[in-house]
């Protein structure tokens, strides 16, 4: 019966003994090991209240929807704690409602795989016809809606990244979209562009260490050289910050937290005169 021995107390109950010393060595063990398991059923240990996301397909063809997914979950395994995978079956609409179901500053990161431009992430047309994409901002949707104007939305199966509540994101947020041309600098849009936008909400709504990633040309799952499976994170990547070029990258793989922070100091220090245009990481 527990507790019918005094020398029991340990093992029974994970505390000390008046008569610790006369226990044997595996006996202080098991007491030493049953107090730390009631330690920890006290005070279990801390979990992350954070959360990624990660969307992927919306392409016409099924096989570019498998590459998408491989490359979602190659990300996937770099994060300790893992994302939240979402098959995009409903175009832009889609993605910016499940944005903004979370809560406030609860987003770390958002991964999305999918087709891109300079001014849109592109998806499949629904059953009628109707355009899904996520674009860069209002009149781009309302360009290519089918309703009625100007009684209300022309694009109901569309959407625009201005509809994103980025109360939601952490302050270092990481955003980072894996098609291409997102990051993309043309004549025609005057240095803006998909990532670059986004970024410019992000820092408005007060995320200041938040950054946007995003490729400048068309992008090969299969070209990468050190990476294993279908990955999109080679060639050039320009991160953005408060919508500008924060730093550039060739480094393939996960760009991590301390090197964004080290540029993110280094543009603190210089302040205005900080150019990320000339700042390079070539690996």
């Amino acid at each position: 019966m527990p507790g019918s021995n005094i020398f029991d107390l340990g093992d029974q109950f994970g505390v000390s003994s008046p008569f610790g010393d006369w226990l044997s060595e595996s006996q202080q063990a098991r007491a030493a090991e049953a107090s730390r398991r009631a330690a920890l059923l006290q005070n279990p240990a801390p979990t992350s209240n954070f959360k990624r996301l990660m969307f992927y397909g919306g392409a016409t063809s099924s096989s570019h929807n498998n590459t998408f997914l491989d490359a979602a979950n190659n990300v996937n395994r770099n994060y300790s704690v893992k994302a939240k995978k979402k098959e995009i079956t409903a175009g832009g609409q889609q993605i910016v409602d499940a944005i903004n179901k979370e809560g406030k500053g609860k987003i770390q990161s958002i991964d999305i795989f999918s087709h891109g431009g300079h001014q849109n992430l592109y998806f499949r047309k629904d059953t009628n016809g109707n355009y899904q994409d996520l674009y860069r901002t209002d009149s781009q949707e309302q360009a290519e809606g089918t309703g009625l104007w100007p009684f209300g939305d022309r694009n109901k199966y569309g959407a625009d990244i201005g509809e994103i509540d980025y109360g939601v994101f952490t302050d270092s947020a990481k955003v980072e979209f894996h098609g291409c041309s997102t990051a993309s600098v043309t004549t025609g849009n005057k240095g803006e562009n998909f990532a670059s936008t986004f970024s410019k909400y992000l820092t408005a709504a007060g995320k200041k260490k938040a950054v946007v990633v995003g490729h400048i040309e068309s992008t090969n799952p299969n070209a990468h050289r050190t990476l294993s499976g279908s990955d999109y994170r080679h060639g050039t990547r320009r991160v953005y910050h408060g919508g500008k070029v924060l730093f550039l990258t060739r480094q393939e793989g996960r760009i991590t937290a301390t090197t964004i922070n080290n540029y993110l100091s280094k543009k603190a220090q210089q302040g205005s005169s900080y150019d990320g245009t000339k700042e390079k990481t070539w690996k």
